[in-house]
């Protein structure tokens, strides 16, 4: 017998910066999408669901 959730589950991540690199306008907003090329400071392109393009280290980004 399966056991069912009777919430929906989401997947997704959240952008959590970290405050000494900025970014704090956008803390724990949902990500929509995020580049594959690193930046010479080891950061990635992220968009977030707002359509806000942020620069983030993979750290910074995580479940929720």
């Amino acid at each position: 017998m399966a056991v069912r959730s009777a919430e929906p589950l989401h997947l997704g991540w959240i952008f959590r910066p970290e405050h000494r690199d900025g970014g704090a306008d956008h803390a724990g907003k949902r990500v929509h999408s995020v580049g594959r090329a690193l930046d010479p400071d080891g950061r990635i392109e992220v968009i977030l669901t707002d359509g806000a393009r942020v620069r983030a280290y993979r750290r910074e980004i995580v479940p929720g």
